[in-house]
């Protein structure tokens, strides 16, 4: 009886935890560059006290699903998507991140930076438009004016699993591995990535959880009748 209430009752959490991704995911479905996120539950043997009867616990694993999204033209020169693997590399007061969301802009010394007034690290050095016609080729190089004045920084890692989310459309990477740079990734000017949230997906993800939760809370209220009139039942025998 209390081995079914512990499983009904781990089976709930799950599921808000679950819903709690799916909630996020919805509310940044106009957040360019954002990455979705998933979910999902592994038993792994654990010594720990709180390890379930067969000496098990659960793990809840939560990654970002870096599937590109779908592209939409803005004709916004200070607008970039990449179109492959890669990200850009932000240099930020918390150290370097890296970003997919790729509408920048100007600070005032011509440095091209992210809306939030971070540079955004070019090859060598920052980027810097001074001049009217600045135009970045597919390989991230700017030319402003005819005359070349730098190059996109992008970054590539073999392992996703290292790089953890800072904010809503920030990377950081925890690991080891430095990163390297990808040759088959181009740029495009005028485009930003949309989020790759599937909203319909998500919504149907969202009901799924939702009746789920619902089955195991109606076990948890069946098991506790049940434990209730045993308890009751075994104070009246004589």
């Amino acid at each position: 009886m209390i081995n079914g209430m512990l499983e009904a009752s781990r089976g709930s959490l799950k599921e808000v935890i679950k819903m709690d991704v799916i909630s996020n995911n919805l509310a940044n479905t106009t957040v360019i560059g954002f990455k979705k996120d998933t979910i999902s539950f592994k038993d792994a043997l654990s010594q720990a006290g709180s390890a379930g009867p067969d000496g098990s616990s659960s793990m809840v694993i939560i990654q970002s699903d870096m599937q590109q999204g779908d592209f939409q033209s803005t004709r916004n020169l200070l607008d970039f998507a990449i179109n492959g693997k890669g990200f850009f590399k932000v240099d930020t007061p918390d150290g370097v991140r890296f970003t997919r969301k790729g509408n920048f802009t100007l600070n005032t010394n011509g440095e091209i930076v992210t809306q939030g007034g971070h540079t955004v690290m070019g090859k060598g050095s920052t980027i810097v438009i001074n001049g009217s016609n600045a135009v970045v080729d597919s390989l991230g190089v700017v030319t402003v004016d005819g005359s070349q004045v730098g190059q996109f920084d992008l970054v590539d890692f073999e392992d996703y699993g290292s790089l953890v989310k800072d904010g809503r459309a920030f990377f950081k990477n925890i690991g080891d591995n430095q990163g390297f740079t990808p040759l088959e990734t181009t740029i495009k000017q005028g485009y930003v990535e949309n989020s790759n949230v599937n909203v319909a997906e998500e919504m149907v993800s969202m009901i799924h959880s939702l009746r789920a939760f619902e089955s195991y809370q109606k076990s948890l209220q069946v098991l506790d009748g049940i434990d209730g009139k045993a308890v009751n039942e075994v104070g009246r025998l004589r």
